[in-house]
């Protein structure tokens, strides 16, 4: 199990990544438009916080279960799996509602 923990802690933190790089980007594409356009571009980037911290905070809960809290792993794999689900909502949203 603690391979499958390892493989969630590696794909979390490369979902982070992109999500932080994404939302980056956004953000700033955010202010270089109007100001209505802009405001819209700019909510939709903050709203990628909450997958963000979802991913953060699963990572966190793998590093305790690799570090020997074993009460942790169906925390950890019901956690990922939320995880993926909300940012496949967040990628829905930003692509087919607010782009």
């Amino acid at each position: 199990m603690e391979l499958l923990v390892a493989a969630i802690l590696d794909a979390d933190v490369a979902l982070a990544g992109l999500l932080l790089v994404f939302v980056g980007l956004l953000y700033r594409r955010g202010e270089e438009l109007s100001s209505r356009r802009g405001d819209r571009v700019k909510n939709v980037a903050r709203l990628g916080v909450l997958p963000l911290t979802l991913s953060l905070w699963c990572a966190w809960l793998c590093t305790n279960y690799l570090s020997g809290d074993a009460r942790l792993l169906r925390t950890v794999i019901i956690m990922f799996r939320w995880d993926l689900i909300l940012t496949g909502l967040y990628a829905y949203i930003v692509l087919f509602v607010y782009l």
